[in-house]
């Protein structure tokens, strides 16, 4: 898939104020910290997410208009422990909202250069229980050497296995070598 325009559409707070579903849309969304403007920003050819030195700074959906036919949509980063109860819960009721009405195709990130996390388990679970389909981008594997994230993909395998029953599609990706770049683009172009 060629990317010939990308186009900010808008920020928003609530599902009710996304734009009207009328074009396919493909989702990103990862713990905080986890490399996803980095990601959007490799895929897409250009700055256009804005990475941040402070976690969890993305707290809206980011609508973008990509080839003016599918959006790419930045989600909030999930149930971060620093938040309060109050913006946690708030988050949970408007992303099942997002997933359940809008019906997207997600890539969830992982963090290859650490060991899987809990919460990435729990929220992939939490799609298999919706029936929503996802594929799980595995990100800054640049950031470590090859043994430790080769070591932490098969421990990613073996747990995302014990926990969903099954494997989706894993893709190793790394921003800063744009490695992967196209295989993420090819699997887009099947989804939407």
């Amino acid at each position: 898939m060629q990317i010939t325009s990308v186009n900010f559409l808008k920020s928003v707070a609530k599902v009710k104020d996304c734009p009207e579903e009328t074009l396919p849309e493909v989702a990103v969304i990862g713990r905080s910290n986890v490399g996803k403007s980095s990601l959007i920003n490799m895929l897409l050819g250009q700055n256009i997410a804005k990475a941040s030195d402070k976690p969890w700074k993305t707290q809206l959906i980011n609508y973008f208009l990509v080839n003016k036919n599918w959006y790419f949509v930045d989600l909030p980063w999930y149930w971060y422990a620093k938040s309060s109860l109050a913006s946690r819960r708030n988050w949970i009721d408007e992303s099942h909202d997002y997933f359940l009405e809008r019906k997207p195709f997600i890539f969830v990130l992982v963090d290859g250069s650490i060991v899987p996390q809990k919460i990435d388990l729990e929220f992939m679970e939490s799609l298999k229980e919706e029936e929503l389909p996802f594929s799980i981008v595995v990100t800054k594997t640049d950031k470590a050497n090859q043994k430790t994230v080769s070591q932490n993909m098969k421990l990613l395998k073996q747990q995302v296995q014990k926990t969903l029953g099954y494997l989706p599609e894993i893709i190793l990706s790394s921003s800063v070598k744009k490695q992967w770049r196209d295989k993420i683009l090819e699997l887009i172009e099947m989804k939407i």
